[in-house]
């Protein structure tokens, strides 16, 4: 029986090429559109190193602050002392780390002033490298001795370890000029993709005291170039952490005389997706899929209505000789099967081509820098082999059910109305 059946799927492919070829590219391009989408949104979110926590890590925003009678002399920004009276002491947390703004960070490294590139500068404390984690060719992190200390020390990347000093061994000890001030190098860490920008850098240096607590004869303290990465603790609820955080803040306006603080938080979802605005991407992703694959079944569902008009002498014949109502509809389904099994396939080859030639401009964001650059990453940062299988399911699922109903008419017409073309 199954035989006969791709006898007769071969045969209808022939006679109708037109329909088989639409049929196989609807499915095929609904497929492609929804893995790559899909892919998009787990690779900016899955945990992967270095940022291995991305499920439990939240940022903060600049912070803003104003008088509180009339909302004027309002400015962005957030001291550190600020910053440790909201993140301090967090139960739900596991770490904190206080950082500069990666943007403020931006500037020139060299080993001299008069040999220097513009290079990407992050400056951190040593618990930023407790939420990230990255693979050290050589040295180890910024400690807590050197923060508190405030040295002159760096964190670099091979990559610039061997545009500087020919190896990453070469570049321990070795003195690199970022800015106006020597910094020696204590660590080497392998490169990653700018795509993880919330990790990227190409130098990790201790982030001034100073810098972070500016302005602090202005807007009672509020103002610096504070920014703050919460890691919570495992088994917590974002929610959870949220309240403590604005529980926190309140008791922080609670005690100023004139001006009022505002800070949002993100998580790293909402951050890759949206910045700082509060938005839920997993909801947005899952109601762009739907559209993707209900839509086109619609579309799908009233080809197949004028296909199984045009079959009906076919049916009516088939009939004639036999056939039954559920034979004729099992053939049809069939062949509906076979139509979206070939499309899925196309599909799934379309999404790996989508992303393996596409995915550093899928995969970056408004924060990626060196977009353009060719990264290289495993095949497991955005294929899971598993969700393509559901997804092809799930499509074979919405493509036959859109299939039921013609195929149910088409097969319980009697055989004067299928002749006639009733």
């Amino acid at each position: 029986m199954i035989k006969q059946y791709f006898k007769q799927i071969i045969q209808l492919w022939k006679s109708n090429p037109l329909f088989s070829l639409i049929s196989v590219l609807a499915t095929a391009f609904t497929i492609a559109f929804v893995m790559t989408l899909y892919m998009v949104y787990a690779f900016r979110t899955a945990d992967m190193a270095p940022e291995i926590n991305r499920s439990r890590t939240f940022y903060s925003g600049d912070g803003y602050s104003y008088l509180t009678k009339d909302r004027s002399n309002a400015n962005r920004g957030m001291s550190k002392s600020v910053a440790e009276k909201i993140f301090g002491n967090l139960k739900n947390a596991e770490t904190v780390s206080y950082i500069v703004n990666k943007g403020e960070g931006v500037g020139f490294v060299g080993t001299s002033p008069a040999n220097r590139e513009k290079r990407i500068v992050s400056p951190v404390d040593p618990d930023y490298f407790r939420i990230f984690r990255f693979d050290f060719l050589a040295g180890n992190p910024l400690t807590d001795e050197q923060f508190d200390a405030q040295s002159k020390v760096a964190v670099i990347t091979d990559k610039l370890a061997l545009g500087l000093f020919g190896g990453v061994d070469e570049a321990m000890g070795k003195t690199i000029t970022i800015g106006f001030n020597d910094h020696r190098v204590v660590g080497v860490v392998k490169s990653v993709s700018s795509l993880f920008n919330k990790a990227y850098s190409d130098v990790w240096i201790v982030a001034d005291k100073l810098s972070m607590d500016w302005g602090q004869e202005y807007s009672e303290g509020l103002r610096g170039m504070c920014r703050v990465v919460v890691l919570a603790k495992k088994g917590v609820s974002p929610g959870k952490l949220r309240a403590e955080i604005e529980e926190n803040i309140k008791k922080l306006n609670d005690g100023l005389r004139d001006f009022t603080f505002e800070l949002k938080m993100s998580s790293h979802p909402q951050a890759s997706f949206f910045g700082d605005k509060i938005a839920h991407p997993a909801r947005i992703i899952v109601i762009l899929i739907l559209i993707l694959l209900v839509v086109p079944a619609i579309n799908m569902s009233g080809l197949l209505s004028t296909q199984m008009k045009k079959r009906n002498e076919e049916i009516g014949v088939r009939k004639a000789y036999g056939a039954s109502n559920g034979q004729v509809g099992r053939q049809l389904l069939f062949e509906n099967l076979m139509l979206t099994l070939v499309g899925g396939v196309a599909g799934l080859l379309l999404s790996f081509a989508a992303v393996a030639l596409f995915k550093n401009r899928l995969l970056a964001d408004l924060m990626t820098v060196n977009a353009s650059e060719s990264f290289s990453l495993p095949a497991s940062a955005f294929f899971n082999p598993w969700l393509f299988v559901l997804m092809l399911l799930f499509c074979l699922f919405i493509n036959l059910l859109s299939a039921i109903v013609p195929v149910w008419n088409a097969s319980r017409t009697t055989i004067i109305e299928t002749i006639k073309g009733a």
